[in-house]
């Protein structure tokens, strides 16, 4: 009997493992592999903040999961997971035409991602764009784009105050709230050479909220300090120690202080699994919803459920969670393969140890960070070699998905569909 494997969500984490196992299982007939995602295609999540920024197209650089699972052995079901039954090994999905249906499996892979976390903060719900996802993203760009060419109206109808700028706050001074930042400048002026001549950075008014007393907690205090530095020198304001109790349609309000008046307002701080896997099927959860597993990445009361990614509650030996990004996903997925693959020929089972390569940050046109070489430590890179390093981790997952031949290919493709999709972004703004 065929084995059914299951990978539900097409991450970083749960993308590389359907092409690794279709490759090593489905091409031999030695297992029936199933992607689940409510979305066509990928979009490497890290770079979420490029697309809503028109850095980077969700047209060109997206991996569409048919096609990948037709050259991987493997299939797609695009579909929203709603719920799990464990006694009938049934997961339960509402596809694309919107019907309930029950895909059968033998061993489960929960990739499902995490969502913002908002924790409880009134108001943020309502009066806050989140960039959970590419559709978030692109909704968020759309929103950016609408927000400039009303803003030129006014220009150029000579209604607009010297004092008049676009206020833009974002609170979360993690990676992605810092990276999104660096980003809007260069948009604005991008959209001021697509046409809009009047639009310029010195327009923006942008912030970074942080709750704590620096951004970027995961590097080192100096390296925090520098992209603050430089963050600051484009303009963009870094509020630390500031604690948001609640959002209105005007603004963030601190537990201290003025009213941080917004025009548009985003929410970065904090990451959680859906609020559904909160003891799904009676599975083990964490207080942020992630599932539970062993050090084998199989969840604590089922072994024939396997969890990877940012949903996934992996304890180190440190004492402490393995984190929520693509870094983790990346080695949770190579670990879990080979698990299942060992899981089938009844071989023993490997243990989950992350290992923290580093982490940089984007800043646009330059890049700050840390590189942690085994048994050398960790060194500090910036400027265009740093910048380099990020690119070069975008390109390695693409591999991973595409073979190398096919990265190549892919860039080159990508780079002529971008040239055309950049400047139609910006373009014939109403």
């Amino acid at each position: 009997m065929i084995k059914k494997i299951v990978i539900i969500g097409g991450g970083a984490g749960g993308l590389e493992l359907a092409t690794d196992l279709g490759d090593k299982l489905g091409k031999r007939n030695q297992a029936e592999i199933t992607l689940i995602d409510k979305n066509s295609y990928h979009i490497w999540k890290p770079l979420l903040h490029e697309v809503a920024t028109g850095v980077l197209s969700e047209q060109a650089d997206k991996i569409d999961y048919t096609t990948q699972g037709q050259q991987h052995a493997f299939q797609f079901i695009q579909g929203a997971f709603t719920d799990l039954n464990r006694e009938e090994k049934q997961v339960i999905i509402n596809n694309s035409n919107n019907e309930s249906v029950s895909v059968p499996y033998d061993i489960l892979v929960v990739a499902i991602g995490s969502t913002s976390n908002d924790f409880g903060t009134p108001g943020v719900k309502e009066h806050c764009i989140f960039l959970d996802d590419q559709n978030a993203a692109i909704r968020l760009r759309e929103t950016l784009i609408a927000k400039f060419a009303s803003f030129c109206s006014i220009i150029d109808e000579n209604e607009a105050k010297d004092e008049d700028k676009i206020r833009i706050a974002i609170v979360g001074g993690g990676a992605t709230g810092v990276e999104l930042a660096s980003e809007l400048p260069h948009m604005v002026e991008t959209f001021g050479t697509c046409g809009r001549n009047k639009m310029c950075s010195d327009l923006l008014d942008v912030s970074v909220i942080e709750a704590t007393d620096r951004i970027l907690p995961a590097l080192p205090e100096k390296t925090a300090l520098g992209i603050t530095k430089t963050l600051q020198q484009r303009g963009i304001h870094v509020l630390t120690n500031t604690m948001i109790t609640k959002a209105q349609s005007d603004g963030f309000y601190p537990k201290e202080g003025d009213i941080i008046s917004a025009d548009i307002m985003i929410w970065t701080a904090g990451v959680k699994a859906p609020d559904y896997l909160k003891d799904i099927a009676r599975l083990e959860s964490s207080r942020s919803n992630q599932l539970v597993v062993k050090p084998t990445l199989q969840t604590t009361r089922d072994d024939n459920i396997f969890v990877i990614g940012d949903c996934a509650y992996a304890m180190q030996d440190s004492g402490r969670a393995s984190p929520a990004t693509a870094q983790a996903a990346h080695q949770m997925a190579k670990i879990c393969y080979e698990n299942i693959i060992n899981k089938l020929n009844n071989k023993p089972m490997k243990l989950f140890k992350y290992t923290d390569n580093g982490t940089i940050i984007s800043l646009h046109d330059t890049a700050q960070g840390v590189v942690k070489i085994a048994g050398k430590g960790e060194m500090n890179v910036k400027g265009f070699f740093a910048l380099m390093i990020h690119r070069l981790l975008y390109r390695m997952h693409q591999a991973s998905l595409l073979g190398i031949v096919k990265t190549i290919r892919f860039v080159k493709a990508s780079k002529e569909m971008y040239k055309n999709k950049f400047a139609s972004i910006f373009t014939h703004q109403d």
